[in-house]
């Protein structure tokens, strides 16, 4: 086994500073029962934790942590997905500090999304075993202890362990910490696979000799879940076939129950999480569970990131704002809602997402529009006349003379009985609805009733509205990028918001925020479809798609908007605007204009070979 001991090399500039070098060492004249000691806290490092642990402890080693700890000192490759207040960075620094000790002239880098961050988790993380394990601290020693660096050493033996971004280093081992983060900081993958990954490449040597026992190149990561279409995921992925096959790979998934059982945490803990999260949120962050799909995905994670542009929302139609730069014929506003009836366990609330198209401009996309999700909300299911009388006045705020705003609702089953409540006088002041091409319940349609109501009857085959076209035509459109999506930067789209409207006050941020919010729960839902044979499915049942669903009813609209549009230009001649200006003059008097010209003659009987 290899030590370090200290040396002094001299610097020009800097004078003698303290220098590691290697020298072999060997365990053989300790005696069997130190060998066998030795080996057992190599293999068994929370044994050689219990001997080190304070009697003022806060903390003792739950078999979780004691199962986290075998895996990453026996395996090669090892992916620990637990969810928060889990103590991952706990147990695995307990484990890394374990190593150092056991393992002498080891070097260990930790990685993370941010260096801030990670250096902040190793520091603090540090200090709580400094106090709960003195005889295992007292061994290192503090190398570095800055914003964006933290490092630790042992002092006689050469083991380093360290959190920098300096590149060309030499490592015997890497752990990643959340390397499924992509809220806030995302995690690099590509300077991990780049640079972290290929610095692995030390082996352990002992006498000259590459040492048998030693687990050579270890790369482990400590992470929530995330998406399934991440590096993460794929790692892991990769490593549990490597582990179903016997080889050096350990894969584990800690949902919140095993915390509960193993009473690291109490009951109301979780109750009140999932309480605070959105369902996708409480799907990843507490139950470990990867959301989305990495085979037939609805849209793409890709996609979605580049269709999630645009920065302000809208409450109400852009028509009523002084400084807009659209006229009444140039935007459509189009209220997509979903019905729901039930609440509870079931977790399905209404939802309604406002959907603005403008005419684009490009000669290749003229005849499509640009489809902007500016307001996106939900609320809990409510009776019928309530529900109507909701959805009418967001209808209500998007309206203005001269522009057109529909209303695409979900008419089958219990919609068709808040469909009906909006074709009656609910009292609000605003004249009835009633279908636009007066087909949908034409008994109790009322006089003077606004033909605005788009009944969305979905299903298989037979329906006005089939799923496979409303999927097929919503995958295409967020493929071409004619849909766009609010920003994820919510405090831009904030600021923005307060800008364009001349806000100074913070009263109506809640109220802008949701938006914004809103509009991360439908990329979670969209995230959790996946299409198989033309139909959606939903990977965690868990996770209901009622936004998505409102969205899918709001874009039907915009497929007939734009396909009117193309069978008009389509049946108009070119020569219709000039043919119109002699609509009503005589072919004689249009050819005897100052005596020159074609006679143009009206067509006789017969046909002209």
């Amino acid at each position: 086994m290899s030590f370090h001991r200290r040396s002094y090399i001299w610097t020009p500039g800097t004078g003698w500073v303290k220098k590691q070098v290697s020298e072999s060492y060997s365990y053989d004249n300790l005696g069997d029962g130190w060998v066998l000691f030795m080996a057992a806290c190599r293999w068994f490092p929370d044994f050689l934790a219990d001997l080190c642990r304070s009697e003022e402890a806060n903390y003792d080693l739950p078999i979780l942590h004691r199962v986290n700890m075998r895996a990453k000192a026996n395996f090669q490759y090892v992916d620990l997905t637990e969810g928060r207040g889990a103590g991952k960075s706990h147990s695995s620094m307990i484990e890394e500090e374990t190593e150092q000790l056991t393992w002498p002239g080891i070097q260990t880098l930790y990685t993370g999304p941010s260096l801030k961050q990670t250096a902040a988790i190793g520091r603090e993380t540090h200090k709580a075993i400094e106090h709960d394990y003195p005889i295992l601290t007292r061994h290192f020693q503090t190398d570095a202890s800055g914003k964006d660096d933290f490092a630790i050493s042992t002092a006689d033996y050469g083991s380093k362990f360290s959190i920098t971004g300096r590149r060309g280093i030499n490592l015997h081992k890497s752990v990643a910490e959340e390397i499924a983060q992509e809220d806030g900081v995302k995690f690099d993958e590509d300077d991990y696979v780049q640079v972290v990954l290929p610095a692995v490449r030390l082996p352990y040597v002992i006498k000259g000799k590459k040492s048998s026992a030693f687990i050579h190149y270890k790369q482990h990561s400590i992470t929530s879940a995330g998406r399934r279409q991440s590096y993460a995921y794929e790692n892991r992925c990769r490593h549990l076939t490597m582990m179903k096959q016997g080889q050096s790979a350990f894969v584990m998934d800690v949902p919140y129950d095993v915390l509960l059982l193993n009473q690291m945490r109490p009951v109301s803990w979780a109750e009140s999480r999932k309480q605070e999260l959105t369902p996708d949120q409480f799907a990843r962050e507490l139950c470990s569970l990867y959301t989305g799909t990495d085979t037939f995905p609805m849209v793409s994670d890709s996609t979605l990131t580049d269709c999630r542009s645009l920065l302000m929302m809208e409450d109400h139609s852009c028509l009523k704002d002084n400084s807009n730069e659209y006229l009444p014929k140039d935007v459509i506003y189009v209220i997509g809602y979903d019905v729901s009836y039930a609440d509870g366990p079931i977790n399905a609330k209404c939802a309604l997402v406002v959907l603005k198209l403008t005419r684009q401009r490009s000669h290749i996309k003229r005849d499509k529009y640009l489809k902007q999700v500016v307001y996106v909300d939900d609320w809990r299911p409510t009776p019928d006349m309530d529900q109507a009388r909701k959805v009418k006045a967001v209808w209500n705020r998007f309206c203005f003379d001269g522009a057109d705003t529909y209303l695409a609702i979900d008419a089958w089953q219990f919609g068709s009985a808040v469909a009906a409540c909006l074709m009656q006088d609910i009292g609000d002041g605003l004249p009835p609805m009633c279908s636009y091409n007066h087909e949908f319940q034409t008994s109790i349609e009322l006089p003077g009733a606004l033909p605005v109501l788009y009944p969305i009857k979905a299903g298989g085959l037979g329906v006005t509205d089939p799923d496979a076209d409303m999927v097929r035509y919503a995958q295409t459109q967020f493929e071409y990028r004619n849909v766009q999506l609010l920003t994820s930067n919510w405090q831009s789209g904030l600021e923005a918001y307060k800008k364009y409207h001349r806000i100074k006050d913070d009263r109506s941020d809640s109220a802008i925020y949701n938006a914004y919010r809103k509009t991360g729960e439908l990329v979670g839902q969209i995230q959790n479809l996946k299409v198989i044979n033309g139909t959606e499915k939903r990977i965690s049942q868990h996770i209901q798609r009622d936004s998505w669903s409102a969205l899918k009813y709001a874009l039907r609209v915009a497929q007939r908007l734009e396909w009117q549009n193309l069978v008009k230009r389509q049946t108009k001649s070119d020569y219709d605007d000039l043919l119109r200006q002699y609509a009503n003059r005589s072919p004689v008097a249009a050819a005897s204009v100052g005596g020159k010209g074609r006679l143009v003659a009206a067509r006789q009987r017969g046909r002209i070979y």
